[in-house]
């Protein structure tokens, strides 16, 4: 990329355009990283509270912010070393631990979302199933399977890594092997999870599909039972399909131009890409970065139970506060103004002109 300071919109230099892309993408994304920090640890004590903790949903969903905040945590150590030319990421130890987090994180927050659209695909299509397989100790296993299977296969970073020339940097002797897990990595956190959680999804919208036709030809009071019971079902299968669906209009995009690009440098051997995949680049992550700092968004929308523990865990204390303060101030300047009549009646009982 040319290195000219100049970034002027006049200038049609397709390079510019690039630039400009990379300038939005350069301080959109961090501002979204910290949103999605905060929404994930405020989701995070919602799902463990005590009214949802026992739901399988909930379960996987705390764990999704879990590897939200961990994957996030890794990318505002990368950003603060590319603006600020720290040394915090390229020093022995964070460096490791930083890509070791962000590919196991990353890992886990999409698996995580395959899973929640399994359970979603169970609960709509195999509802018989529902008590046998989305249970909380179902969930507790099949996280812990997870988590165990993300450290047996992402630990290279840990021993592939050094510190060479005071950067960050893969030990040459590991250049096939590092290649070939970061195209395990494209397989296991793309291939698998686009694949699947486009077929549930398909399934899922065509078993509504049906039940909507059957619900229609139902008629008075069996109708109405009908609708009843799908009530509070309909309300855990609509936010479970709301975050499948905008993960995987979010996501996907970045990790197939990802692909494109590899594919094109190591298959096709092109050394430089066109301006039109540089700027699709930057675009699609900044949707990809975006996707995190929305989900604790599409809880509060879709979700009308967490809404209301958010509700009392947070909206409700605030308020709380706020008023306890407005109560001491007024019970202060009470007590002010009763001292001071006190002395008033004193120093009139005594014989002392006010």
């Amino acid at each position: 990329m040319n290195s000219s300071n100049n970034d002027s919109f006049v200038d049609n230099d397709p390079e510019d355009v690039v630039k400009i892309f990379a300038k939005i993408q350069k301080f959109s994304n961090p501002l979204f990283c910290f949103v999605g920090l905060i929404g994930s640890l405020l989701a995070l004590t919602v799902f463990l509270s005590k009214s949802q903790r026992s739901t399988s949903c909930c379960l996987y969903l705390a764990a999704r912010s879990v590897s939200d905040i961990g994957f996030l945590v890794s990318l505002i150590i990368v950003w603060i070393t590319d603006v600020w030319d720290a040394s915090i990421f390229n020093s022995q130890g964070t460096c490791q631990l930083t890509i070791f987090l962000s590919y196991i994180c990353g890992f886990l927050s999409v698996w995580f979302v395959v899973i929640v659209t399994a359970e979603n695909y169970i609960r709509i299509c195999h509802p018989f199933s529902v008590k046998r397989y989305c249970t909380a100790r179902v969930s507790k296993l099949v996280i812990s399977v997870f988590l165990l299977l993300a450290l047996a296969v992402y630990n290279f970073p840990l021993w592939t890594l050094e510190i060479s020339q005071g950067r960050c940097t893969g030990k040459r002797r590991y250049d096939e092997l590092f290649q070939m897990f970061i195209h395990v990595d494209t397989i296991l956190t793309l291939v698998l999870p686009a694949l699947l959680i486009t077929f549930l999804m398909v399934a899922i919208t065509f078993s509504l599909f049906r039940s909507y036709h059957r619900l229609r030809r139902l008629k008075g009071k069996r109708l109405e039972k009908k609708k009843s019971r799908k009530t509070n079902h309909s309300k855990v299968t609509t936010l479970l399909f709301t975050v499948s669906l905008v993960f995987l209009a979010l996501n996907l995009p970045s990790h197939v131009i990802r692909t494109i690009m590899t594919l094109s440098r190591y298959i096709m051997h092109r050394s430089q890409f066109t301006t039109t995949e540089m700027v699709l680049q930057k675009l699609f992550y900044t949707l990809y970065y975006l996707s995190y700092a929305i989900n604790i968004f599409i809880y509060l929308l879709c979700g009308t139970r967490f809404r209301k523990d958010f509700y009392k865990m947070y909206i409700e204390c605030f308020a709380k506060s706020c008023k306890g303060k407005k109560l001491m101030k007024t019970d202060s300047s009470c007590a002010q103004l009763l001292n001071k009549h006190s002395t008033k009646v004193d120093l009139a009982s005594n014989g002392t002109v006010v």
